[in-house]
């Protein structure tokens, strides 16, 4: 049985996930995560391999941390070797969790043209084709951020919380008072979004939902999406298996 530890540290929290070869067997989100918290999470278990990625700033105590507990610790940078080509004008300031998100939904879905949706904070939009070549794309803002942002950048729009029921939300095209169309417009900006993307890329493309909005999307999209919470970590996995083959 063979253990690896994959982190996937955002831009509000840490997603830690424990994987026994390509099954996942534990995970947990850290909105503080120290070493010792790690040590707890892995509970004494041997490691055959870790790998660690950030887009926010990287924790040089968890990264140490990693290589005293697992000697085979990778943190993924341009030049980690990947499962899949990257054709992007600027790999170095390519995000790590994008490249993360479309390993991921390319292990499940080789063969065929991705369109990679990650929603959290932000929303990316990303293209692998069906010959495992990544193509770049789009960064937007999230739903959550849109509704701060129409609250702190107006003088009277109040804050609207995160809509969790997006189909009793969406049963309406049109907000009927204020709230409800904050929340519709920064609700159908993403789905619209989605649907725009689709519309452009080859008609066997296989959208995938990642990210911890994905399956509120899934739920008010009237076309077929994947979903798959676990779409960086799963990613993260598959790179550091990768690398044990060269």
């Amino acid at each position: 049985m063979a253990h690896y530890l994959t982190i996937d540290q955002g831009n509000s929290e840490a997603k830690i996930a424990l994987w026994n070869d390509t099954t996942l067997e534990d995970f947990r989100m850290e909105p503080a995560l120290t070493p010792r918290k790690v040590s707890e999470f892995t509970g004494g278990r041997s490691l055959a391999g870790t790998i660690y990625c950030s887009v926010a700033r990287e924790d040089v105590d968890i990264i140490r941390h990693l290589r005293h507990l697992c000697p085979r610790a990778i943190r993924l940078t341009p030049d980690t070797p990947l499962p899949i080509r990257v054709d992007y004008r600027t790999p170095t300031t390519l995000g790590a969790d994008r490249v993360a998100a479309a390993v991921g939904a390319w292990g499940d879905y080789a063969g065929r043209p991705i369109l990679v949706v990650d929603a959290g904070t932000a929303v990316t939009y990303d293209y692998v084709d069906a010959e495992g070549t990544y193509h770049g794309g789009n960064i937007a803002p999230g739903i959550s951020m849109e509704l701060r942002a129409l609250h702190e950048f107006t003088a009277r729009l109040p804050l609207v919380p995160f809509p969790e029921n997006m189909p009793e939300l969406c049963a309406e095209l049109f907000g009927r008072d204020t709230r409800q169309a904050i929340a519709l417009g920064a609700v159908y900006s993403v789905v619209a979004s989605i649907h725009f993307y689709r519309s452009r890329l080859p008609r066997e493309t296989v959208v995938v939902l990642g990210g911890g909005c994905g399956h509120h999307l899934a739920s008010v999209c009237d076309f077929d999406a994947r979903v798959d919470e676990h779409l960086v970590s799963k990613g993260l996995n598959r790179i550091l298996l990768y690398n044990e083959t060269l």
